[in-house]
């Protein structure tokens, strides 16, 4: 049994978000990262290595966000503000994400409440570790996305 795409978007629709779950959604990691800037921002975030995340965004509506480390690209609405999701570009080209469920509204994850997570004490190459274990392989693509 296949499990169903996930649709969200920020809130003008600039950016869309599919997540083609890898496992049931009720199995998905659901996490809220202890870091100022998720705190700040209501994150929740799902992420998973078997799954796949196509991020559409209408042209110049991102905008790359880094912070701290300057080790992650965090995805911003240019238009309304909303923060959509991190992630990084590997060596070979392709790139890793998690994912705000917070921020797109997306469905599935209504009732559950995200565990904790702090990665402060990380060092950089664990952090990296982390990413490449538990994040979703992902696309980046500006187009008119089709809300």
């Amino acid at each position: 049994m296949t499990t169903p795409q996930l649709v969200g978007h920020c809130h003008c629709g600039a950016i869309r978000v599919i997540l083609e779950p890898g496992k049931p959604v009720a199995e998905l990691a659901y996490r809220a990262c202890q870091c100022g800037f998720c705190r700040r921002h209501g994150a929740a975030t799902t992420s998973d290595p078997k799954s796949f995340l196509h991020i559409e965004a209408a042209p110049g509506a991102v905008n790359h966000y880094r912070f701290g480390r300057r080790t992650v690209d965090v995805l911003l609405c240019e238009e309304c503000g909303v923060y959509v999701a991190s992630s990084i570009e590997l060596d070979d080209g392709s790139r890793l994400a998690t994912l705000n469920v917070a921020g797109v509204q997306l469905p599935g994850f209504e009732g559950r409440t995200p565990e904790p997570a702090d990665y402060e004490d990380e060092t950089d190459g664990e952090r990296l570790a982390r990413r490449r274990a538990r994040w979703t392989p992902a696309t980046l693509v500006e187009a008119q996305p089709s809300i």
